[in-house]
């Protein structure tokens, strides 16, 4: 009756628990390698190797910078190289005489500008552990010369900052900027032509209120970002005022 079921429902309850023992014993045997640290990774089943070349074509400026015979150097290692350097003594060596860079509001300038604006507010010497971080270096699928890749600047403030006539005492704050894509433009002569700074990719990031490069090293150095957005008239009008008044450093090269 009654002890009967209950003994027949027991049996069956362990029995059970006895096969979903030797059923999971059996799936660890098999997948040992999950638990083996030591096990070799295995390949990915599928990598990406990215887009065809466009099939668009184009008219511009960057048409120059574009070269018959593909590459006769490793222009990605020349770009990780040239992206982990420290100082502006290192980097010099990698550009051509010709050598321009352009940011979202800044350019075109030369590299003796570029240095001469960053020495002139003294973002160096402010940040004298500053680290750009470069990851996610890649190559151009429509241009073999051109290395793309992120950069996400941080540092602490411990010196002064100058800003024309005004010296700012250091915040001590630890800064983190958002993630921006820098690009070098290689010449068939492994120097780099032409070199190009994006706009922060999300400006939620950070500590810098959505300033980067030299701007948010500015803002965590205590200036306020005010409008930095491309078009503004407000902009153009501050960048011709601080030509006019001198030491505020260059924010595009004279032609010559």
């Amino acid at each position: 009756g009654l002890h009967r079921r209950a003994f027949i429902a027991y049996k069956t309850t362990a029995k059970m628990k006895q096969s979903i023992y030797y059923t999971a014993l059996a799936g660890c045997a098999l997948s040992s390698d999950a638990l083996n640290v030591f096990a070799p990774l295995k390949p990915p089943s599928k990598t990406y190797a990215g887009p065809p070349p466009s099939k668009v074509n184009t008219e511009s400026w960057l048409d120059v910078l574009q070269y018959d015979e593909p590459p006769k150097f490793d222009v990605l290692a020349k770009s990780v190289e040239f992206a982990n350097c420290k100082t502006f003594d290192e980097i010099g060596d990698f550009f051509a005489e010709d050598y321009v860079f352009r940011g979202p509001i800044i350019g075109p300038i030369t590299s003796d500008d570029v240095r001469n604006a960053q020495e002139g507010f003294n973002i160096q010497n402010a940040y004298p552990n500053l680290e750009t971080r470069p990851f996610g270096f890649t190559i151009d699928p429509d241009n073999a010369y051109r290395c793309y890749w992120f950069e996400r600047w941080e540092g602490t403030n411990t010196e002064g900052v100058k800003l024309g006539p005004m010296d700012l005492p250091p915040t001590n704050n630890d800064i983190k900027l958002p993630t921006h894509i820098m690009s070098a433009n290689w010449t068939p002569e492994g120097k780099i032509k032409y070199a190009c700074l994006s706009n922060p990719l999300d400006r939620f990031e950070g500590t810098t209120n959505g300033a980067g490069a030299v701007f948010g090293l500015l803002v965590g150095a205590g200036v306020q970002s005010g409008n930095v957005s491309v078009g503004s008239s407000a902009l153009r009008f501050q960048q011709r005022l601080f030509h006019a008044i001198g030491g505020f450093g260059r924010n595009w090269s004279v032609e010559e």
